[in-house]
């Protein structure tokens, strides 16, 4: 019997241990967990996963698709066939949203991993907030939100010809990757170092502060390595070597995103081969520059002679097929990438039938004529189509012009060009019966967009406005090019699809909220750059853009003026970009409380309550952020030591409440969370505990 008891005694213990070290074991998450944040691919470490936390190396070309083939047909799939895992789809600002939509489809169709980048910043340090303004911009947002589990997104190509300091560079990239994060792009975002993307020594000085500086933690970073031996010395191999080591022992993460075995100009000579084997070696990705043709600067760079597979040549061959580190011999794609459906490729939406012209209108669905159009879907007819949500797009040159034929000899009272973002400063409206001998009606030589509205007295077949000087740096879009043969006729009022012929009583209705600054923390003696989301809750868009300003105890410091569209039920953040003495930090005085106020549209210098703009005061309402839970900031005590930032979630409300002041709690240490494996480990451990200390309890109490 004791035996027997002791059998039974002995192998419940046994088996209590054996259910904890199971309930241990099984309690571990794995150490590639995805976190919500995350909607696709994500950097751990030095290196990127996919959402199913598999490691992904990047290896692929870079491909100047803007200037070439911009639906990216026939490039991708003759890329595919070297076994590429990504393509660097070379882009500028002028690509249309539509376009850049196609371009990303059409790489995901070929099984390619589309890393976007924006061209415009090559050597530009000036021009990396511009690439910015150009992925937050509302339609360029909803084309990476829609491919977000497929994409990286390369910020700013090559921003800065020469090195640029580090404070600096850190100052530039954190607001670019706050905005970025602010306006929703979560998906893994690809930096590349000043001094034309060569500094490797910024990357890695500069790497590690802008990873913690971003909420995601989402981070890599771009060296190109246009080393040549004839600008490096003859030791460039080593210097390769050397840095990529360094690098690895930063547990920095790197990829190679540009080079090839000539220099600029054709310098002599860059060690390509040397750049992948280290490459492989080190579990570094690499895209060299680049898969052709079209390299002005040095034709040689070519890796093939016409962008088919089968014209590989040189050094492209023996990167890309033939070499033991070549990319089809190192390239993985992810299996759901290769699995996956195809996505049906965008195609532009045609243009839709003129709808009745209101009374009036004598040009709502006549024949157009136009000197240039930016994309296949931006077209003259669109200006004269009836719709607020259609537009003509020139070139991005001077001059250019847009003719309608009224199809005979008219009336002709009034001229409306209503305005897309890209407007004429320097215009001529013409009249002429033959479209060949003009008389000129306005010569307008101060245009600042919106709607310009001018009456005349004069007859004729054809109308043409001559575009002479663009007033920003894109050419001249319309939206619509109405021509009245009455002085008194009404305007048209769209309605919620741009339809002309809506009713007048839909408005826009802008709500400020999430105010707050950018700098995080902000450090002593520095000014603070102020933020906010502007929603539109209203039923009509806002098409010519708005201004927020920023209040401090009521007097005005610096205000986020945008030209681009706001659409019902869209929201956009903005960052202070200018203020008083084209400053936008505000430097306070003394130690606060300060309270802070965001209005929409209250222009410089004018009072709160009168305040106008280029949305009216009576379109819209609950356009100031109120109530007592107004952000209060404290100036940065004058140490070393960085102060928190605040953080505050806004309610508008309906009218604008009296500021109470109210005393502001310090606020609270912030302890970084458990990693989720950690948390799961310690929870297993504990409930082992527990059940060995149950057991032994029962076992004590048998012995007694």
């Amino acid at each position: 019997m004791n035996r027997r008891r002791t059998f039974w005694r002995w192998g419940l213990v046994w088996l209590t241990a054996a259910f904890g070290l199971l309930l241990l074991v099984g309690s571990r998450a794995p150490a590639t967990a995805q976190s919500g944040q995350y909607p696709g691919f994500r950097v751990e470490g030095r290196h990127l996963y996919d959402r199913f936390g598999n490691k992904v190396v990047l290896y692929g070309v870079n491909k100047m698709i803007i200037y070439t083939d911009r639906d990216g047909i026939p490039a991708f799939p003759e890329i595919a066939k070297t076994g590429a895992n990504v393509v660097r789809i070379v882009w500028l600002t002028e690509g249309s949203a539509e376009e850049l939509d196609i371009a990303i489809t059409n790489a995901i169709n070929h099984q390619l991993i589309p890393m976007v980048d924006c061209h415009d910043s090559t050597g530009e340090w000036e021009n990396l907030q511009l690439c910015v303004d150009y992925w937050v911009r509302p339609d360029v947002l909803a084309v990476l939100k829609k491919h977000e589990t497929y994409l990286l997104v390369n910020i700013a190509n090559e921003a800065g010809n020469s090195i640029v300091p580090d404070d600096e560079y850190r100052a530039g990239y954190a607001l670019a990757i706050w905005r970025m994060r602010g306006a929703g792009i979560h998906v893994p975002l690809i930096i590349d170092s000043s001094g034309w993307g060569q500094d490797i020594n910024g990357l890695q000085k500069n790497g590690p502060y802008l990873i913690e500086a971003d909420p995601d933690h989402n981070l890599m970073f771009s060296i190109h390595m246009w080393w040549p031996s004839a600008w490096r010395g003859s030791q460039v191999a080593q210097l390769v070597i050397d840095e990529i080591q360094e690098s690895v022992e930063l547990d920095l993460p790197l990829i190679v995103g540009e080079f090839a075995h000539k220099g600029p100009g054709c310098s002599c000579c860059i060690p390509y081969q040397t750049i992948i084997e280290q490459a492989a070696l080190n579990e570094i990705g690499y895209l060299p520059w680049s898969w052709g043709p079209g390299n002005s600067d040095c034709g040689k760079m070519d890796m093939t002679e016409d962008g088919t597979f089968d014209t590989l040549r040189g050094w492209g061959l023996e990167v890309a097929v033939t070499s033991t580190y070549s990319i089809r011999n190192l390239a993985v794609r992810p299996e759901w990438i290769v699995a996956a459906t195809p996505i049906p490729t965008s195609t532009p939406a045609p243009t839709p039938t003129p709808l009745p012209a209101p009374t009036g209108i004598l040009s709502i669905g006549r024949p157009v004529e136009v000197s240039s159009v930016e994309s296949a879907n931006l077209t003259g007819e669109n200006a004269v189509d009836g719709r607020l949500n259609s537009r003509w797009a020139s070139e991005y040159a001077d001059p250019q012009y847009i003719t309608v034929d009224l199809g005979e000899v008219r009336d002709i009272a009034r001229i409306v060009l209503v305005w897309e973002a890209a407007y004429g400063k320097e215009y001529k409206l013409q009249v002429s019966d033959d479209n060949v001998t003009w008389t000129e009606l306005v010569h307008e030589t101060a245009g600042d967009g919106g709607q310009d509205d001018h009456l005349v007295n004069t007859r004729g077949r054809y109308v043409r406005m001559e575009g002479l000087k663009r007033g920003t740096e894109w050419g001249y879009s319309l939206w619509e090019f109405w021509v009245f043969d009455r002085a008194d006729a009404p305007l048209p009022e769209p309605d919620a699809t741009g339809d002309v012929t809506a009713p007048a009583d839909l408005r826009p209705d802008l709500i400020v909220s999430k105010v707050a600054w950018v700098e995080d923390p902000p450090n002593k003696d520095e000014g603070v750059t102020f933020r906010a989301v502007v929603k539109n809750e209203g039923s009509a868009a806002v098409l010519g853009g708005f201004r927020c300003t920023f209040l401090v105890d009521g007097e005005l410091v610096s205000w986020a003026e945008t030209a681009y569209p706001l659409a019902p039920n869209a929201e956009m953040l903005l960052v202070a970009n200018d203020g008083p003495d084209s400053n936008a930090l505000w430097e306070p005085d003394d130690t606060g409380p300060f309270v802070v106020l965001a209005w929409v549209d209250a222009p410089e210098g004018d009072a709160l309550e009168g305040g106008t703009g280029s949305v009216e005061e009576s379109d819209e309402h609950n356009n100031m952020q109120t109530a007592s839970n107004y952000v209060r900031l404290h100036k940065p005590a004058p140490t070393d030591t960085p102060t928190p930032q605040a953080t505050q979630m806004l309610s508008p409300t309906a009218t604008p409440q009296p500021v109470v002041e109210q005393a502001t709690a310090a606020p609270e240490p912030v302890t970084p969370p458990l990693p989720t494996r950690t948390v799961a480990l310690i929870g297993g451990a504990g409930a082992l505990v527990v059940i060995i200390a149950v057991v032994g309890i029962v076992l004590r109490r048998r012995r007694g």
